[in-house]
């Protein structure tokens, strides 16, 4: 029986021991106790201190018949229990024992040559992606490993892809953070094609228009020719040249070559100096 049965039982058939002095088989006194929980072997007993995990040992032989916790019913309780249990572990390996059979016969249903797992390691993943574009080392162990995973589960090793599929999950945050990086440059890129349609578009909005201008100059220079042809007389304009005069010639007198001696300086002869006069004092 389940605990949670046992406890609306408990609440329906004993209201009367709810929030009262329970005392035990040792004498122990809980104060405003009420079982909130009960158990194959025990009640959980919430008093004044806290909660408290009560062995049907403990209980008198009135609390034991009251709360259905006689060792008949406790010893019934607990081989139920033993019974469900060996019966969910004979279930799991029966499970285990078909899972190996089917993994065994997927073995024994390959060649010689398919028998054997075909491995790869993130080196080879990257070597498929060089003509492809650009992938970064993590993503190339995960994508290994999944190939792995997948292997292992075809030539029937399961151990073998429980192994891989928990190796990929210790590469998680990386690729998600990989992915959110990719798709940031992917967004960059989307908008940059945007621009470069919007520039497009006003770009041949311009050539439209300047293709128009010069279906425009094109019909007035046909509208031009169409018209009668006149004699034209052109008088090519008259260029008076100045008469500017002949560039002077300037003449410059060549060195005389040095001599071969030094000359002394001629000598100047000193000049003769005047006689004093006397001055007269009748002036004149």
């Amino acid at each position: 029986m389940k605990p949670g049965t046992c406890f609306l039982m408990l609440c329906a058939l004993l209201p009367a021991a709810l929030a009262e002095k329970m005392t035990l088989r040792s004498g122990r006194v809980l104060e405003d106790a009420s079982v909130v929980s009960s158990g194959d072997d025990f009640v959980s007993v919430q008093y004044t201190d806290g909660v408290a995990k009560v062995s049907y040992k403990e209980l008198t032989d009135a609390q034991q018949k009251d709360y259905r916790m006689t060792p008949e019913d406790v010893k019934a309780r607990l081989d139920q229990r033993r019974l469900e249990d060996a019966a969910r572990r004979k279930k799991a390996e029966e499970a285990r024992k078909a899972a190996d059979e089917e993994a065994r016969k997927i073995r024994e249903s390959l060649s010689e040559a398919e028998r054997h797992p075909r491995y790869l390691e993130g080196a080879d993943i990257s070597r498929m992606f060089l003509l492809l574009g650009e992938l970064s080392q993590v993503e190339a162990e995960v994508m290994a490993l999944q190939w792995n995973a997948l292997e292992a589960d075809r030539v029937g090793l399961p151990e073998d892809a429980r192994t891989f599929r928990a190796r990929m999950g210790t590469y998680q945050e990386q690729v998600n953070a990989i992915r959110k990086k990719r798709e940031t440059a992917e967004q960059y890129w989307q908008d940059l094609e945007k621009k470069y349609l919007a520039l497009k578009d006003g770009t041949q909005k311009k050539i439209a228009d300047l293709n128009k201008q010069v279906s425009q100059l094109q019909g007035e220079v046909r509208e031009v020719a169409s018209q009668p042809r006149t004699e034209r007389i052109i008088v090519p304009p008259i260029i008076r040249t100045w008469n500017y005069p002949p560039p002077p010639v300037i003449i410059r007198p060549s060195p005389l070559p040095p001599r071969p001696h030094p000359v002394p300086p001629r000598p100047v002869p000193p000049r003769p100096m005047p006689l004093p006069v006397k001055p007269s004092l009748y002036g004149g």
